[in-house]
């Protein structure tokens, strides 16, 4: 956390003025019908940046915070699952086919930190795959065969890694890179982000921070084929995504604090704006019948918490009832 603080001290004004620009421009009210979301679980303020959030058929939550994987049973609190052996940062989080928990983790230090992390049972972390060590893997998904997808922002990469924990770079292209010159957190550029399947599988979706789009992957051409799917002012910042059960992608905006829906044509509405939603950086639909269309949303109060825009951190795990734009709510 030091060499974060020193990042601090030099951005901090910069981001914060930028943060305000963008958040100005884009508007202070969700279009259309807003949804409210509601606390489910508080962190740290000031002190704790949760990144990602993910949920299994039984209905237990796990997140990542710092080096830690968090786990609340239905009804519980979160406790610590299970401790990285390295001072390295936990993000993506994902249960696999198998029943396990799995991370992608970076370092912001010399510490050596880019690897992908397999916990089988409290505590049981082991190393599932290393990458490649001057890149970040950022966020992850399986798709129906086991094989693991992981997104590097700073490699412009996407990773596929087999069930065996060999990786290969799936898809490496300039879409996928972030904007050095723009970052739309001034800190760093961060290129290719979020990351998430369609039902039948027939397209992998990432998103793009700096660049505010969304791309997709045609996973039946005979080789993978990146192409643009949606890109607009509301999308910059966009970090986690997810796919709702009528096929409309959420996608949080961290940079925006705002939620925005990406319908099946690529038409982007923005949902949710300001008030819990501080820096929100993954998104979960619930995985049982009880709770598939319960939205949990990660607000990470990363900025805030750094020093990069002003005001108090809220660090906190939302939840809202979530349907796809232009349905009822059920």
């Amino acid at each position: 956390m030091g060499a974060l603080r020193v990042v601090v001290v030099v951005v901090a004004s910069a981001l914060a003025a930028h943060l305000s620009t963008s958040t100005a421009s884009a508007g202070s009210e969700a279009e259309g019908r807003s949804l409210e979301p509601k606390v489910l679980a508080e962190f740290v303020s000031g002190q704790e940046i949760p990144e990602s959030v993910t949920t299994d058929e039984r209905g237990n939550l796990y997140v990542s915070v710092g080096n830690t994987l968090r786990r609340r049973v239905p009804g519980g609190v979160f406790e610590v699952f299970a401790t990285l052996p390295l001072p390295i940062n936990a993000l993506g989080v994902k249960v696999g086919p198998d029943g396990c928990v799995y991370t992608a983790s970076t370092s912001l230090s010399e510490v050596p930190g880019a690897f992908v992390w397999r916990v089988c049972s409290a505590d049981s972390v082991e190393v599932f795959a290393e990458l490649d060590q001057s890149g970040a893997p950022n966020d992850l998904a399986f798709d129906d065969c086991g094989n693991l997808f992981v997104t590097d922002p700073l490699l412009a990469r996407i990773w596929k890694v087999d069930r065996s924990g060999d990786p290969q770079v799936f898809v490496q292209d300039p879409l996928l890179a972030g904007t050095p010159d723009d970052p739309a957190l001034v800190f760093r550029a961060v290129g290719v982000n979020g990351i998430a399947f369609d039902k039948q599988q027939r397209f992998l979706y990432v998103s793009n921070t700096d660049r505010g789009s969304i791309l997709r992957v045609n996973l039946r051409s005979r080789k993978p084929a990146l192409s643009l799917f949606a890109q607009d002012s509301r999308l910059r910042g966009a970090d986690g995504i997810a796919f709702d059960r009528e096929e409309t992608l959420w996608v949080a905006v961290n940079a925006l604090d705002s939620l925005v829906t990406v319908d099946d044509r690529g038409q982007v509405r923005r949902r949710a704006q300001g008030g819990l939603l501080d820096g929100p950086s993954s998104v979960v639909f619930g995985a049982s019948k009880r709770d598939r269309d319960q939205l949990y949303l990660m607000s990470s109060a990363f900025s805030r918490t750094l020093g990069f825009q002003a005001g108090t951190p809220h660090p906190a795990l939302l939840r809202m009832r979530a349907v796809a734009p232009g349905l009822p709510l059920l």
